[in-house]
């Protein structure tokens, strides 16, 4: 038992609120001639999901059996906004490890959208009269990132997922 449990706290885990599958879970009511099947639907066209599509897309292509049978929309991602990125709002530091593993010997790598890379960084104690410069903590080196634009990003790993044979359904 845990330290919280043996001393008589509450765990919000032991007591979930009523579900039933049912609630979640239901035949298709639409008609048959406006559904969309497909093998894989990915909820979100975040970098993440978008990220997913893709590299399920390029795994697809290496097994053209396994897209056979996922039939004819194999991996489609929902999206709430008009287009991915839509709602993608901040500018970021981007460490491109995953994007290099994502697009591993592919011409792909060289167009991520950039504001080029992080050269240096600096972290200040700000005082009412004083700045003190201190060592970046681990956390907050950035030396060798990307500056990006997540909303650039987001619609730059759309593209891609849609060159590779993604159904992106925005809206």
């Amino acid at each position: 038992m845990s330290p919280e449990r043996t001393s008589g706290g509450v765990v919000p885990a032991d007591y979930p609120p009523p579900f039933s599958p049912a609630e979640a879970i239901a035949a298709p009511t639409d008609p048959a001639d406006e559904r969309i099947e497909v093998g894989v639907l990915i909820v979100g066209a975040g970098p993440a999901g978008l990220a997913c599509a893709i590299r399920l897309g390029q795994l697809l292509e290496d097994s053209p059996e396994t897209a056979e049978r996922l039939g004819d929309v194999p991996v489609a991602v929902v999206e709430k906004g008009k287009q991915p990125g839509s709602h993608l709002l901040s500018g970021a530091v981007v460490n491109p490890r995953a994007l290099r593993r994502l697009f591993k010997d592919r011409p792909e790598l060289e167009q991520v959208p950039s504001y080029g890379d992080v050269h240096g960084e600096a972290v200040y104690i700000l005082t009412k009269g004083t700045a003190s410069r201190i060592p970046p903590p681990p956390t907050m080196r950035n030396h060798g990132n990307m500056i990006a634009s997540v909303a650039q990003l987001g619609r730059f790993l759309g593209e891609q997922a849609e060159a590779i044979g993604t159904a992106i359904l925005p809206e």
